[in-house]
């Protein structure tokens, strides 16, 4: 293996073409640098320059010897230009999991501002079930997730990431939706039957509408148990209304009316971001700085 001092001195030398000049650059007499030069060529078993008393030049072995240990400087200086980038957060992969109802959410925003920040980093992005989230964060197999509350378990480092009110939805022919076109309250609401939440499929939601129901002082009139988004296919198939999470409210506009719900302001659709903290993905750190930007704007 060469000796780096030695290949160091060697490109010094290749450079300027004169023992003088180099000496001066390596802070080092003359004589030490062309003894250098010579244990260099006995390493290698080559001649290296061509030397008069009036001019020093390559030989074809010290050019080769220059173009190859200026491509492995190059290649050094690029891996540790990587490396520093993965340590930093700029370049590897980040996971995330999102629920299916979330994609509807204000989480496009929060990936995109990401991408910006750090466009090398390959996102990865799975969808899946909040029930389904914590294994896959504690098994590694995403680095965040951004989840429902009533799965966050505390370990997980659960921060709330959004909030949104939830929406009274019928078709725009149905009468109800002139009827109630300023808003309608829980009780209004819910004397009439309505598309359920499953309790296995979409257990946050489910919980949700119970406490609505509970609140409204009714008693349950369901049609049909259903899931985001495709409670809207129930909705626009004139089955029954149901309340969504207002960001829902972007989809089918041209057939579904979207009315506020009176009494419900204190009853929003969370998400919560979710990680285990031994994940030592600096991507994961800048991804939850970003996610704390967005809380403290």
């Amino acid at each position: 293996m060469l000796d780096s001092k030695l290949s160091e001195m060697f490109l010094v030398v290749a450079e300027e073409l004169h023992f003088g000049r180099a000496a001066q650059r390596l802070f080092m007499t003359q004589p030490p640098l062309s003894q250098a030069i010579r244990r260099l060529e006995e390493q290698i078993g080559a001649t290296l320059f061509i030397r008069t008393t009036r001019t020093v030049q390559l030989t074809a072995a010290g050019a080769e010897l220059q173009r190859r240990l200026r491509l492995i400087g190059n290649e050094l200086e690029q891996t540790l230009q990587a490396v520093q980038q993965v340590h930093r957060g700029e370049t590897g992969m980040l996971r995330i999991a999102l629920t299916p109802s979330s994609a509807y959410a204000g989480v496009s925003r929060h990936v995109y501002r990401f991408r910006q920040d750090f466009p090398q980093v390959d996102i990865q992005i799975y969808e899946m079930n909040s029930s389904d989230m914590p294994a896959a964060l504690y098994e590694r197999r995403v680095d965040v997730a951004l989840i429902r509350p009533s799965f966050a378990v505390p370990d997980l480092n659960p921060q709330l990431v959004e909030s949104e009110p939830m929406m009274f939805v019928v078709r725009r022919d149905d009468p109800r939706a002139q009827e109630h076109s300023q808003g309608l309250t829980l009780h209004q609401a819910f004397s009439y039957e309505m598309v359920a939440y499953s309790r296995q499929q979409s257990r946050y939601f489910h919980l949700l509408q119970q406490r609505m129901l509970q609140r409204s002082g009714c008693l349950p009139r369901f049609a049909q148990e259903s899931m985001v988004p495709t409670v809207l296919v129930m909705v626009e198939a004139g089955i029954a209304p149901a309340i969504v999470p207002a960001s829902l409210a972007r989809l089918r506009t041209d057939t579904l009316e979207y009315l506020p719900l009176l009494d419900a302001d204190d009853i929003a659709a969370e998400l919560m971001s979710a990680y285990v903290s031994d994940n030592t993905n600096p991507a994961l750190v800048n991804f939850l700085a970003v996610l704390e930007q967005h809380r403290s704007s």
